[in-house]
């Protein structure tokens, strides 16, 4: 059974629709095991993606897609700002995917949420970092046409701070006929996880639950740009996102001429990560911290509480 890594819900703030549970609910009916929700720059669906999750015998993936460059000082337009998405493995996980996204909100602003190499290093823990698609930090590099050296040596750097085994490339599994773009960041990541064994991911990227709701999703877009739904201008994007079934992905990276053990490695790919991750989420408890009060104004309190008496 296919298991999607990489998609997004109504929390990415109109450039995906589908809320969590019915995302959950879509997974269900299509019998899969798990699935990722992977917003942008935030995490603010996730409880309730795990909630309604857990509740349907789902595995809930937890993630977020951030921008990433090299170093957060660094002057980059903000439409030249490549993505990477992060998945937390356990419970800790989680709580440095928090961090992450937390500093990129907060410090790594400029003009876009993103976090920098230094800060992976400082606040990573038990994630998994995947680059692809044309959104990507190296699917942008690859339309550029920047050098392959760069990309590896981005890849390399973050091999050695998270550790090879937690890095993975990613295509995506859309009609070059209708999206000609990926064809020409898929043919790269693939050669270079063949090349430099690296190993790589498949998806289809999804922005909403059912086929039906495309074009919502493009009246989402039109809001989200000031546009209106019959602006020639509007975003209106080429391929089909909605979540996916193994037999959707199959046929069409066959119908893009992908061999049959490369289809079965990829899709192996995807469900060896679901099995690995386990992300324990503790709810319904309360998480102030308990401060240990001083004794000097414990003892202060004692001489004074008779006068402490609330009148009416």
């Amino acid at each position: 059974m296919f298991t999607h890594l990489h998609g997004h819900s109504t929390f990415s703030f109109l450039e995906a629709i589908g809320k969590p549970g019915d995302i959950v609910k879509k997974a269900k009916e299509l019998g899969m095991n798990a699935i990722a929700i992977t917003d942008y720059n935030g995490m603010f669906g996730i409880i309730k993606f795990y909630q309604w999750a857990k509740d349907a015998g789902i595995k809930p993936i937890v993630g977020v897609e951030l921008g990433f460059v090299m170093d957060i000082n660094s002057q980059i337009a903000v439409n030249q700002i490549g993505n990477i998405v992060i998945l937390a493995k356990n419970k800790e996980g989680y709580q440095s995917l928090m961090k992450l996204t937390s500093f990129a909100n907060k410090e790594g602003m400029k003009g876009k949420p993103k976090i920098d190499l230094q800060t992976l290093k400082s606040l990573w823990s038990d994630i998994i970092c995947i680059f692809g698609w044309t959104n990507s930090r190296i699917g942008k590099m690859i339309a550029l046409d920047e050098k392959e050296s760069k990309m590896l040596e981005i890849i390399h750097l973050i091999q050695g701070t998270i550790g090879g085994e937690n890095v993975y490339l990613e295509i995506i599994a859309q009609d070059y006929n209708e999206n000609i773009e990926s064809k020409k960041v898929n043919d790269m990541l693939l050669d270079l996880s063949k090349r430099e064994h690296i190993p790589c991911i498949v998806s289809n990227n999804y922005f909403y639950p059912a086929k039906d709701d495309k074009k919502a999703r493009e009246v989402a877009l039109a809001i989200k740009d000031g546009l209106k739904i019959f602006d020639e201008s509007r975003r209106k994007p080429k391929g089909q996102f909605h979540i996916m079934t193994e037999e959707e992905i199959r046929t069409i990276l066959e119908n893009n001429g992908l061999e049959k053990w490369t289809i079965d490695t990829l899709i192996d790919t995807n469900n060896r990560i679901a099995d690995e991750i386990n992300v324990s989420i503790d709810l319904n408890q309360t998480l102030f911290p308990n401060y240990e009060t001083p004794d000097d104004v414990k003892e202060l309190y004692e001489q004074n509480k008779d006068q402490l008496v609330v009148k009416k």
